[in-house]
C-alpha cells in the first residue's frame, strides 16, 4: 500500500475534472476539451509538490455513460485510483453549468461511488463547478442544504466555482486560490472498497427519476426552510469573508496563512494525521472553530 497521499477528483464526463486538476498543477497535464464524448478513458495522475505540499492529483474517467461496457471500464479505473493512493482526499465535481441546478446524473454517480467506499466527511470535498456568476444571493445556502439532504450527509465541505474567462490570468489565479482554500480543510483518509460500484444503464434511468423526485420534493419544502437557508448562507458568507482576509495559498505558501481544523489522529478515527496542506501554526482555536462551524465540520 502506498504511503503517499492523493487528491482523487471524481465526477461525470464534462464536469471539468481535468480542468481543475490542471488548475492546481498550473500546467496542461490532463487533456480537456469540448467534446460530446468522454475525453479521459484511463486513470492518470501527476505528482504535485512544493515546500509545504506533496500529493498525487488524479484525473479519472466519468462514471455514467450510455454504454454499459464503458460504465464497467470506468468502474475499474475508479478502483485503480484508490488502489494506487488509498490515503486520499476525494473531490467530487458537480456541474453547475445548467443555471446552477444540480444534475440528477451527478447525484446518482456520487451515491453509487459513495455506497462502495463510504467516504468520511473530513476527507470529502464537493465542488459545484462552472457556475454563472450572477445567481440568487441565497444560492450557496440553499444548495448546501440540498446536498446534505439528497446525499444524506450531515456535514459537507462545498466549494462553489464560478465560470471564468480562461484567457484572464487574474481569474485563473483567483479560482485556483479559492479551490485550494477548500482543499486544505480536508484530511486524507484511507479508503477501502466496501462493495463494488453497483450501477447499470437501466439502473441509472431509475435512479435519475428518483433523484428528480427528491429534488422536486426538497424544492417544494424550501419556502418553509427560508430561515435555515439564510442561516446557512450567512455561515458560508462569513467563511468567504474570513478566508479572503488570509494571505494567498500558492507556491510560496507559508505557515499560518489559512486556519485548518484540529488534526484527527489515526488512532482516534482512522484519518491521516495531517491535512494535505498543513501550516505549522494552524491559527487560534477561535479561528478554527469559526471555520469548522461555517463548513459544518465536527471538531
Amino acid at each position: 500500500m502506498s504511503t503517499s497521499k492523493g487528491l482523487i477528483i471524481l465526477g461525470n464526463t464534462g464536469v471539468g475534472k481535468s480542468f481543475l486538476g490542471n488548475l492546481i498543477l498550473r500546467e496542461e497535464a490532463f487533456v480537456h476539451e469540448c467534446s460530446p464524448d468522454s475525453v479521459t478513458h484511463e486513470t492518470e495522475f501527476r505528482e504535485y509538490a512544493d515546500s509545504q505540499i506533496k500529493f498525487s492529483i488524479f484525473n479519472i474517467p466519468g462514471l455514467i455513460e450510455d454504454d454499459q461496457q464503458a460504465v464497467e471500464r470506468n468502474k475499474v479505473q475508479i478502483y485503480k485510483a484508490f488502489e494506487l493512493r488509498p490515503q486520499s482526499v476525494v473531490a467530487f465535481v458537480f456541474s453547475g453549468g445548467a443555471g446552477g441546478r444540480l444534475r440528477d446524473e451527478d447525484i446518482v454517480a456520487f451515491q453509487a461511488i459513495n455506497n462502495a467506499y463510504l467516504f468520511k466527511t473530513e476527507s470529502l470535498l464537493l465542488i459545484i463547478n462552472d457556475l454563472p456568476p450572477q445567481r440568487s444571493n441565497t444560492y450557496e445556502g440553499a444548495t448546501i442544504m440540498k446536498l446534505k439532504n439528497l446525499l444524506n450527509l450531515r456535514y459537507v465541505n462545498v466549494c462553489f466555482l464560478n465560470r471564468i474567462d480562461t484567457r484572464s490570468q487574474a481569474e485563473i489565479n483567483s479560482l485556483r486560490e479559492q479551490l485550494l482554500k477548500h482543499v486544505i480543510l480536508c484530511f486524507p483518509h484511507v479508503h477501502t472498497k466496501k462493495s463494488n460500484i453497483e450501477l447499470t444503464t437501466d439502473l441509472v434511468r431509475k435512479l435519475k427519476e428518483e433523484s428528480k423526485r427528491a429534488q422536486q420534493q426538497f424544492q417544494n419544502q424550501l419556502t418553509q426552510l427560508q430561515d435555515q437557508v439564510k442561516e446557512m448562507q450567512k455561515k458560508y458568507d462569513d467563511l468567504q469573508h474570513q478566508t479572503k482576509r488570509q494571505p494567498e495559498v500558492h507556491h510560496h505558501y507559508h505557515a499560518g496563512s489559512v486556519p485548518v481544523p484540529p488534526v484527527y489522529s489515526a488512532s482516534a478515527g482512522g484519518y491521516g494525521n495531517t491535512p494535505l496542506l498543513h501550516p505549522s501554526n494552524p491559527g487560534s482555536p477561535a479561528q478554527v472553530a469559526r471555520i469548522c462551524s461555517a463548513l459544518g465540520i465536527r471538531k
